[in-house]
């Protein structure tokens, strides 16, 4: 039995269609971040003035962990001198690894509760990551 194409003309291309199609859809799913791929990463703790701000500066994964570290900034100005919460977050890839949460920029002398390391500088932190450890990219929020 032989099949002539010509004679189905429209069915010959809505199949190649479709499978253009399916493999469009195939790429571009590998290479975008899905929603639930994504963990938050949240950093809270307490300063002893108003104007404080954290931002996300790297993310490190090794075989244990991922280290989320964020850089405080000091008040520019005047800023009220009562206990303020300082809050920012981070969105890495999925991994079910536990965070550790690393701030660098802190001068008082006093430490908020919870586990969160203060590297005295940037060179500091890179210095105490395991062996293993390897950058990973910190994904756009959805916010």
């Amino acid at each position: 039995m032989t099949l002539r194409l010509a004679a189905y003309p429209r069915a010959l291309l809505l199949a190649i269609s479709l499978a253009t199609i399916q493999a469009g859809c195939t790429q571009s799913g590998t290479d975008a971040q899905s929603p639930q791929s994504a963990e938050r990463i949240v950093l809270s703790m307490d300063s002893p003035s108003a104007g404080w701000t954290a931002t996300p500066m790297e993310a490190w994964e090794t075989h244990e962990s991922v280290y989320c570290l964020f850089q405080l900034t000091p008040p520019s100005g005047m800023a009220a001198q009562v206990i303020t919460k300082v809050e920012s977050e981070m969105n890495v890839a999925s991994t079910g690894k536990p965070a550790k949460i690393a701030v660098l920029g802190k001068s008082w002398n006093w430490s908020p509760s919870g586990a969160i390391e203060f590297p005295p500088s940037y060179e500091a932190f890179k210095n105490a990551l395991p062996a293993d450890a390897s950058r990973i990219d910190i994904l756009a929020s959805d916010a």
